[in-house]
């Protein structure tokens, strides 16, 4: 049998954590949901979704770093000489943001379409505050994204369950890749998902144990934006060989404050912006 590869990235940067503690996000929205971005790193424009501009607090999208996070990613996988035939992806906009970009970078836009998985989605735990509403494909479809609307999801988003355990979660990622490699017996395939994915979606399909909560977070903590793993298969066995692309590592660009040219109390500030700090390292 010709070798299969199948490969897990994280999405790019989200605007809710870039921007979470600033209030920027939040306040790019009046009262009657009308967005102007102040901050150059905040997306240009929005698209529209059936559930409002309120969905977007629940379902990020990704800054303007985080979008070309993704198409430098693709263009790595592009200069690599990396093939791919299928592209899956977890629901969240970020997600499905990323996935354009991606391909955007490999130049496969106009030739590939992705299918949209509910099943790739990440632990339900984290939605601490509500159940998750999407854009549907098909609205997606209408928007200008290159989605397929033929495609019968794994799951679907009703049967995704709020009180899923770590270990549910797992074992939801795990059918879910093997639903999918079923699904396309063929060629390579490209998940786009969430950054607990490139464990959740590998760790059992090449026959590890479902690790420790301790060793979850610490994976999960160590997982950066657009990070790449690759599963490499031949008769069937799966096989963890690292990423096909370097790694991508930038500086974080703190928010500019013109007024601290002119204030009189450079000490006030300095421990107002250390406190703001201190916060952003413990999120």
């Amino acid at each position: 049998m010709p070798e299969r590869r199948v490969f897990v990235i994280r999405h790019g940067e989200r605007c809710d954590f870039a921007f979470g503690k600033s209030g920027l996000w939040i306040n790019s929205f009046d009262s009657k949901g009308r967005y102007r971005p102040l901050d150059i790193n905040l997306p240009r424009t929005l698209p529209k979704r059936p559930d409002g501009w309120q969905g977007f607090a629940a379902d990020t999208p990704l800054t303007e770093i985080g979008y070309l996070q993704s198409k430098l990613t693709g263009r790595a996988l592009r200069d690599n000489g990396i093939e791919i035939n299928h592209v899956l992806c977890s629901p969240a906009l970020r997600c499905i943001q990323t996935t354009v970009g991606l391909l955007k970078g490999m130049g496969l836009d106009k030739r590939l379409q992705f299918s949209v998985e509910p099943g790739l989605y990440e632990w339900m735990v984290w939605a601490r505050y509500a159940r998750p509403c999407w854009i549907p494909p098909k609205d997606l479809k209408k928007l200008g994204y290159p989605v397929r609307e033929d495609y019968v999801p794994c799951w679907t988003d009703k049967e995704l369950k709020m009180s899923e355990s770590m270990v549910d979660y797992y074992q939801r990622s795990f059918g879910s890749m093997n639903k999918i490699l079923a699904e396309f017996p063929e060629g390579n395939i490209l998940i786009v998902a969430h950054g607990a994915s490139l464990e959740t979606c590998t760790r059992q399909l090449v026959g590890g144990d479902i690790r420790s909560t301790d060793d979850f977070y610490y994976l999960l903590q160590n997982t950066p934006y657009l990070s790449c793993v690759e599963l490499s298969s031949r008769e069937g066995l799966w096989r963890l060989v690292g990423s096909p692309i370097p790694s991508f590592s930038h500086t974080y660009n703190r928010t500019f404050d013109p007024l601290q040219l002119v204030t009189k109390d450079l000490a006030g500030l300095k421990r107002e912006r250390e406190g703001k700090d201190n916060m952003r390292t413990t999120q």
